[in-house]
């Protein structure tokens, strides 16, 4: 299993400090890229080595973690979330405005983690719910944060990796149902993920 890389982390707090805003600023237009809106309220944002790592030395930074066993540790977590040759990775947001809401419209909503998919040369790539980083298992409610894999037979990996071929991101819950089409730069970026040769 691929892991993401110590080296590319700065432990020196001070240091990263002065680097932060042009690391934001870099990564900005990265996670535009590869960020979709699935109707008014999901945002899946597909994850890649450049995305976990930055989240990493973000949550370093934040927490003030220097201890290189507690680093190990959020490297271990947050690799699970890398893409392979064969699967794609996903933060989905459930993004509600009016926050007197949330609780009424995450239970509303429950199990829509569970709901989505990508459909491409005839397949349902169904995505199956990670445990987040600090949790042990699948989550049984539904929050504003989930981890989603989708795992791509051989067909469907080759029909998606065939810009011709269409592909649809697809949520479907009694209570939300929406689609949108994978392409442009969106797809371009995760054709390139699906090009890894690890697994």
């Amino acid at each position: 299993m691929s892991t993401l890389s110590r080296d590319a982390l700065v432990l020196d707090l001070k240091q990263y400090a002065a680097q932060r805003p042009a690391a934001r600023d870099r990564m900005i237009p990265l996670r535009r890229g590869r960020r979709v809106r699935l109707g008014d309220q999901l945002v899946l944002e597909f994850e890649n080595e450049a995305t976990l790592t930055y989240q990493v030395q973000e949550m370093l930074f934040t927490e003030g973690i220097t201890d290189e066993g507690e680093v190990a540790g959020e490297l271990a977590a947050y690799s699970r979330l890398l893409p392979t040759s064969h699967d794609l990775t996903a933060t989905m947001f459930v993004e509600i405005d009016d926050v007197t809401t949330v609780r009424d419209e995450l239970k509303r909503l429950n199990g829509v983690q569970h709901s989505i998919r990508i459909d491409v040369a005839g397949e349902r790539v169904s995505a199956v719910e990670l445990p987040g980083p600090d949790e042990e298992g699948p989550s049984e409610e539904t929050y504003s944060v989930h981890f989603l894999k989708f795992r791509f037979s051989e067909t469907a990996r080759d029909g998606f990796r065939d810009p011709s071929v269409p592909a649809m991101l697809v949520v479907e819950h009694p209570q939300y149902a929406e689609d949108t089409p994978i392409d442009g730069e969106l797809r371009r970026s995760l054709l390139a993920d699906l090009a890894l040769e690890h697994s």
